[in-house]
């Protein structure tokens, strides 16, 4: 608590407990986007393996953007965004992606 935060009337003393209450969640606020931080890293890491296999994959069997964008129902431009790494695919659209080419997307809890 801070000096100027001390007051001698009950207003003063719940005012305190509320401040405290305030900055308490504030830090758990600010763990809690640190761990949310942490997390995307780690699963944007492994979908950019994920994602760099299905390309390969695409251009192994000589297939276009388009042509993934024709059998999974996605447009085009999100295709070429999901291929360039923009932004943290969902697993069903991973899935969409590796079914187009006759794949599919396994999951492991370790």
């Amino acid at each position: 608590m801070k000096e100027n935060d001390i007051r001698e009337d009950m207003n003063g003393i719940k005012f305190e407990i509320l401040r405290d209450d305030e900055e308490r969640k504030k830090d758990q606020l600010k763990r809690l986007q640190a761990y949310v931080e942490a997390i995307q890293k780690k699963v944007s890491s492994h979908t950019d393996e994920v994602v760099k296999e299905l390309v390969a994959e695409r251009h192994r069997q000589g297939l276009t953007q388009s042509d993934i964008a024709d059998r999974t129902g996605m447009k085009a431009s999100n295709i070429a965004r999901l291929e360039n790494g923009s932004g943290i695919p969902t697993l069903v659209v991973l899935e969409k992606y590796a079914s187009a080419l006759g794949k599919h997307i396994e999951v492991k809890i370790l």
